[in-house]
């Protein structure tokens, strides 16, 4: 991976090859991380933006969120602690009010634009309906809102800082040589049933999880929740099977992969969605640290 900065005036900065470094996805976490140490010969200018490139690819594009220079006796170095892109939206809040047939066009003037994104890209078309945005909100918790009650989808940011509202690409790929694994099955995580609210306000309407045998584990969704009593029940089968890999190299999936894995004795692991990825970089070398999930060993 090769990493570069950006100053504060907009210059652009080699900053070589990191002694440590650490990125980390999540798929609960909006924003990656990135923290990383670089030697340094004299007290770098400040920066505003690091971005890592892997075979020619933005894998991370995100602020400086601390610099700190240190001197020790191992030498002289520049630590770097960064967020993705989606941190301006985490970070900022949304004026309160009430907007009526809002649209994703009027959300980018009002709210986003401003952070300097981009683009925003997605239906634009205005909906009809009265959206309230409460005090308190944030920029991220209200485009997720947006996205998912208006557009089905769900936002992410990409590398260069352009916002995406159009459903996250699915892409397949195969990790490289497993160096350790383990597979977990965790029932707990299982739902039998999820009954849904009606119209009349009963919890009348059941979906049932046909494949969790011995299972007696049920859950209600209210309409004001709008969540999907089938995805509910699938969100539990991926969790109830974790696979947690580490492996060889530099190898990072974006967000919406799905990973293929093949580990001597646990065996094949086709097409799994990422729960979350850690990359390492040290004097070990580079390790990638996945948990996959709906794994069937």
């Amino acid at each position: 991976m090769t990493f570069w900065g950006e100053l504060t005036d907009g210059t652009e900065m080699l900053l070589g090859d990191p002694t440590e470094a650490q990125l980390c996805y999540d798929s609960d976490a909006p924003a990656d991380q990135l923290t990383a140490v670089f030697p340094a010969e004299k007290v770098w200018e400040d920066l505003a933006v690091v971005r890592v490139f892997h075979e020619g690819e933005v894998v991370f594009g995100g602020i400086v969120d601390e610099q700190n220079t240190r001197l020790s006796g191992e030498g002289f170095s520049v630590e770097l602690v960064c967020r993705s892109w989606e941190a301006l939206l985490l970070d900022n809040e949304a004026q309160p009010g009430v907007l009526r047939n809002p649209s994703l066009g009027y959300l980018w003037e009002k709210y986003f634009k401003a952070l300097g994104f981009l683009d925003i890209l997605g239906d634009k078309e205005p909906k009809t309906a009265e959206l309230t945005v409460e005090k308190g909100v944030s920029c991220w918790d209200l485009l997720e809102g947006f996205c998912r009650d208006y557009l089905g989808t769900v936002p992410y940011v990409d590398g260069g800082g352009v916002l995406h509202c159009e459903g996250i690409p699915e892409s397949q790929l195969t990790a490289g040589s497993v160096l350790t694994g383990e597979f977990s099955r965790q029932p707990c995580k299982q739902l039998s049933a999820v009954w849904q609210q009606s119209f009349r306000g009963t919890y009348d309407t059941p979906f049932r999880n046909t494949a969790a045998w011995g299972i007696k584990r049920q859950r209600y969704v209210s309409m004001e929740e709008r969540r999907d009593p089938r995805e509910l029940l699938r969100e539990g089968e991926r969790e109830s099977r974790l696979l947690t890999v580490e492996c060889l190299g530099n190898f990072w999936p974006p967000r919406g992969a799905l990973v293929t894995v093949e580990a001597q004795k646990l065996g094949k692991f086709p097409q799994c969605p990422v729960r979350s990825a850690r990359y390492t970089r040290n004097s070990r070398g580079e390790r990638t640290k996945l948990v996959l999930e709906g794994g069937t060993g």
